[in-house]
């Protein structure tokens, strides 16, 4: 008789059961750990008298993840006959385990206030990482000697043992910091602890940090009011404020403290953060080990919440913390909540690197990510991480300024990529389905099982002649453009003098009136929004096909008849929805196929989401499940292309 202890964990990474496994050895316990697809197996022999205290511990060992669900136990007479997940060592960037923390936190250990802790299971491995296959001569940590501390933890310390990465304040990175003046070092527990604490205290006054953190260069302020916060993420220093600054739903609150720590769009309950944000912030909790240490000095201090912005090496800051080893840091990951639906919105942390199949033996190149063959594993990651491969066939996104030289290179679309994307991860390829594909324009598709073809497409557009195109739109449409001219001068004339590019959202949401540009800003004034419905936004002219200048003429007949911001950009999505349940019904009829999927970015608002559940709903449409709906997805999904 078997006690089976179950856990839903629905991804392929493997560092929780990794986890599961180092605290099996750290007990003693007889027991095994076994990965699915979907959940992570437990199995002890019930007549053994430790399985209670081995349960106890283990909830303290373990940490909230995105991917873990229920759990339950039961009594078998069988092991449990399950597919295994296959195990790679590959590194990870996230943040420490319970364990690490643990550490990070003793002044009796050799890693207090070391915020380079880390374990085979956690922590920011992957910017250390220069090259494949994972180890530490493939690593910036090849610098760095391990001292007699470490070797004997490799050798007896079920964490670590083996661990590529391993340091501590003996042998491991020395911080500095730098204001312009002087500089001061960080290297045994009282120098990591001061700089630290000067850190949170120069913050406290107002002064701005620029710090190498493990996910690239952040500049640290404390926000007040008139600040531009357009790209700063909302940091919280302690997660008992959160419910009581933000309206969270509990998915929302489990997210942010998940050791993946992604970034989601929160709306604002507390009057400061209204004054400060509006009606919602970009928040964050803290994820690598030089911003969970500046945060807790921050909370010594008082500081519910800091900010950061994103920014490069060379941006000015008052005070600078910096460490000599080279780092490729990921771009972080958002993350996308509907009540009981989680979408990975963009980003790399988290969900790459992975290993996947490769029928064909191709190499994929998509927004700086690879997908490559290494020692015959095909590994996705950032491009800088892998040399040359021997493959059959190279498969490059169009626009990518890559020339690789290749006999059988390919070049393909983004939509195409994006939709095998998310029928692969539903095992669906080869059979039929229509696609949705929406970033900065609108496709619908049709996968008829072997290729993905473009079934309506949006009009083409072209910003240099914004308004040619606009006034002849239809009868009237110059006059429109005549009274926005009007109005509207100055803005008229910045829309007529736009150079390069541009998408159709950035200019709407000039037209509009948003202190920021482009969808992101859009989709956070429609959050302002209380009302019950929209206006109609017109989004096609003829064939049934999106028009662009269609849709913008309609935003400036409204932004002519004072309609309010919240309320315009709201319908803009609310439009969308309803365009979306309109022609969806007539592929379905024309194409004889219910399966209905969705991509692209767009999609991660939830004025649009909640419209296309109620108009398409029933066809219970497809995403990704653990790729990004967003362009991430495209150098995975170029792979069965």
């Amino acid at each position: 008789m078997y006690f089976i202890f179950e856990i839903e964990f629905k991804s392929q990474k493997n560092y929780i059961k990794n986890l599961i496994q180092s605290y099996i050895e750290q007990t003693g316990i007889e027991a095994e750990v076994i990965q699915s697809p979907k959940k992570i197996y437990i199995t002890i022999d019930k007549e053994n008298s430790s399985i209670e205290s081995f349960l106890l511990g283990l909830e303290e060992v373990l940490p909230a993840s995105l991917f873990m669900g229920a759990s339950k136990h039961y009594f078998s007479d069988e092991k449990p006959n399950i597919i295994k997940v296959a195990g790679h060592n590959l590194p990870v960037n996230i943040a420490m385990c319970p364990n690490c923390q643990k550490e990070m936190f003793d002044i009796s250990s050799n890693r207090y206030y070391y915020p380079f802790t880390s374990c085979n299971s956690c922590g920011g491995q992957l910017p250390f990482v220069q090259k494949y296959p994972f180890n530490r001569k493939n690593s910036s940590f090849k610098f760095l000697n391990p001292c007699p501390s470490c070797q004997e933890e490799l050798k007896s310390n079920p964490f670590r043992k083996e661990f590529p990465l391993i340091s501590c304040i003996e042998c491991g990175i020395n911080l500095k910091m730098k204001d312009g003046k002087s500089e001061r070092y960080a290297n045994d527990k009282g120098s990591y602890l001061k700089l630290f604490e000067i850190a949170a205290k120069a913050l406290n006054k107002g002064k701005t940090i620029l710090v190498k953190t493990l996910n690239g260069y952040r500049k640290f302020f404390a926000p007040k009011v008139g600040d531009n916060l357009e790209s700063a993420i909302l940091l919280f220093c302690d997660s008992s404020s959160l419910n009581s600054k933000l309206m969270l739903i509990p998915q929302e609150f489990n997210a942010l403290l998940s050791i993946e720590r992604p970034i989601l769009r929160i709306s604002t309950k507390s009057d400061d953060l209204k004054e400060l944000f509006g009606s919602s912030a970009y928040v964050k909790y803290p994820d690598d080990g030089i911003t969970i240490l500046l945060a807790k000095e921050l909370l010594n201090l008082g500081h519910k919440y800091i900010c950061y912005q994103e920014v490069k090496a060379d941006e000015s800051a008052d005070f600078l913390i910096d460490f000599d080893l080279p780092i490729e840091p990921q771009r972080d990951i958002k993350l996308f909540i509907n009540q009981d639906k989680m979408l990975f919105v963009n980003g790399e942390r988290v969900v790459y690197p992975m290993v996947t199949e490769n029928p064909k033996k191709a190499l994929t190149i998509a927004n700086g990510l690879v997908a490559s063959l290494v020692d015959n594993v095909t590994i996705i990651d950032s491009m800088e991480r892998f040399e040359s491969a021997d493959v059959r066939e190279v498969r490059v996104l169009e626009g990518e300024p890559i020339e690789t030289g290749h006999r059988r290179e390919r070049r393909f679309k983004l939509r195409e990529a994006s939709m095998l994307s998310v029928l692969k991860e539903h095992n669906l390829l080869g059979e039929k389905a229509i696609g949705v594909h929406f970033d900065s324009n609108l496709y619908f598709l049709y996968y008829n099982g072997a290729k993905v073809v473009d079934v309506i497409k949006p009009i083409e557009f072209n910003n240099s002649n914004l308004w040619a195109e606009i006034s002849t739109l239809r009868e009237g449409s110059d006059r429109l453009v005549q009274n926005f001219k009007k109005r509207f001068p100055s803005l008229y004339e910045e829309l007529e003098n736009i150079e390069g590019d541009i998408d159709i959202f950035k200019i709407a949401s000039k037209i509009i009136g948003l202190k920021a540009e482009g969808i992101d800003a859009i989709s956070k004034e429609a959050l302002n929004f209380y009302g019950k419905g929209g206006i109609a936004i017109d989004t096609r002219v003829k064939d049934e096909r999106f028009d662009n200048y269609a849709f913008l003429a309609s935003i400036i007949s409204y932004k002519l008849a004072d309609v309010e911001p919240a309320m315009l950009c709201y319908s803009i999505y609310e439009s969308f929805g309803d365009y979306i349940g309109e022609i969806i019904p007539q592929i379905v009829k024309s194409l004889k196929t219910k399966r209905v999927v969705l991509s692209g970015e767009s999609f991660a608002n939830q004025a649009l989401f909640a419209r296309v559940e109620k108009t398409i709903g029933i066809f219970k449409p497809l995403t990704n499940i653990n790729l990004p709906i967003g362009k991430e997805n495209a150098v995975f999904g170029a792979l069965y292309l």
